[in-house]
């Protein structure tokens, strides 16, 4: 490593790496990359994720201070123009000319933005698309009411009629490949079908970007977070297979219809 050269009165010592050496420690580093990396990418995702159940948490919040302030009534869940005072937030139906869908207006239409008046509380970091919205209200919490989708939830429309509270879905992650994320939270064709099958639309999906899992809230106002059990569920969060594909023998569909469940069960 270490090279004498003599000059005339006085003795130069020069160091420096070997091609060989140099090598060894560009492999050694390159280690260590690949060791750390994946860690630190899981601890930024749970950061995220923490971020993200802090936001359902905050909406959950919202919501419950609506009903609290509101005689027991709870907010509408679906997201249309049908219900002026009522909708949780406001964005109307996905059609041509529909100029507040999607954008901070419908946000701060909704009857929840003056108990959360913070636009990131309803966006996930994780969230990569450009919607402003990543969450869907549940069905069962006061969705429609006219079983228009044939999915025979009856919802809930008071607080304290909640059956089971600690038990039935409020909030949840959700994506949409429109411009926003149109109506109530359901991704079920019938709660009651033997057995059940998943229902998904373009403006409307379960989602699968937290380590294939979601955040949900509770209407006793805790938040979980669900590692999906079945690598179906992430392929259809992902829109890669079709909902029959996977419906069969789901645990997840299983817990989904669970939760789903409104008044009469």
């Amino acid at each position: 490593m270490f090279e004498e050269r003599r000059k005339p009165g006085c003795k130069i010592k020069l160091s420096g790496f070997t091609l060989v050496e140099l090598l060894v420690v560009m492999s050694i580093i390159s280690l260590l990359m690949s060791i750390l990396l994946p860690a630190l990418n899981q601890a930024r995702e749970q950061g995220q994720r923490v971020v993200c159940g802090s936001n359902i948490r905050q909406l959950t919040l919202a919501w419950y201070m609506y009903a609290i302030e509101n005689d027991d009534k709870l907010c509408s869940a679906d997201t249309g123009w049908n219900r002026p005072g009522h909708n949780w937030v406001a964005d109307g139906p996905v059609m041509p000319g529909n100029s507040i869908g999607g954008s901070e207006e419908a946000i701060k239409n909704g009857v929840l933005w003056s108990y959360a008046e913070v636009m990131d509380v309803y966006k996930c970091k994780t969230d990569r698309s450009e919607l402003l919205r990543s969450y869907a209200l549940s069905r069962a919490m006061n969705g429609k009411t006219c079983n228009c989708e044939h999915d025979n939830i009856k919802p809930f429309t008071n607080w304290s009629g909640i059956l089971r509270p600690g038990e039935k879905l409020v909030f949840t992650d959700a994506i949409s490949r429109m411009g926003w994320i149109d109506g109530s939270f359901c991704p079920i064709a019938d709660i009651s079908a033997e057995p059940p099958e998943w229902f998904i639309r373009d403006s409307r999906n379960i989602t699968a970007r937290h380590g294939d899992g979601c955040n949900l809230s509770f209407a006793d106002i805790h938040c979980e977070y669900w590692k999906w059990r079945d690598t179906r569920t992430v392929e259809l969060a992902n829109w890669e297979i079709d909902p029959s594909d996977a419906s069969d023998d789901n645990a997840d569909l299983e817990r989904m219809v669970q939760l789903l469940k409104g008044l009469g069960y």
